[in-house]
């Protein structure tokens, strides 16, 4: 998506497939149970066999958000073990806490309220609405060219517009900024 970075390893045909991000990205990847692909993005790390998900996880937001479409992965702290993964089933979203705990009324319109999971340890997982189609789902506008608000505020948005045109945004006002 705007903004975005991702590196990766020149050999990347190692026995571990390893890519780190910066900002966000859709991964549709093949399954190599002897070559497992792993994510590291903003202190996490998601462990993947194969299968499709999206992550957004730019640096100056306050959360790291993975959706999960088919398939099956892990999510952990880089200073945690894999067993102390959180692991996704398909149309599941993991939002997790870069710093503070994330309240359930932050999650989007889209997810069903009654399906929020949320503990004091920083992050929610949440049901994505999979009667919408693939193209219609708010966590990948991006992948159709569509730029989507629900419930953002108003520094939220304008860090939305100026990753999509590629611009800055300056406040005036500073009673605009809450």
């Amino acid at each position: 998506n705007a903004g975005s970075k991702l590196y990766y390893d020149d050999d990347f045909r190692g026995t571990v497939r390893n890519v780190r991000l910066e900002g966000e990205a859709f991964f549709d990847v093949v399954k190599d149970a002897k070559r497992p692909f792993i994510v590291h993005t903003s202190g996490i790390d998601i462990k993947v066999l194969g299968t499709a998900f999206n992550v957004k996880s730019y640096p100056e937001d306050k959360t790291v958000e993975t959706t999960l479409y088919r398939g099956s992965v892990k999510v952990f702290r880089e200073e945690e073990t894999e067993e102390k993964a959180i692991q996704l089933k398909p149309n599941e979203k993991l939002i997790l806490q870069k710093q503070a705990a994330i309240q359930p009324e932050q999650v989007s319109s889209d997810v069903k309220p009654s399906s929020i999971q949320s503990t004091p340890a920083s992050f929610t997982i949440a049901h994505i609405d999979s009667t919408k189609k693939e193209n219609e789902r708010i966590e990948t506008a991006w992948l159709y060219s569509r730029l989507e608000f629900r419930g953002d505020n108003f520094e939220e948005l304008a860090r939305k517009l100026e990753r999509w045109y590629n611009i800055t945004i300056i406040f005036t006002d500073r009673k605009s900024v809450v």
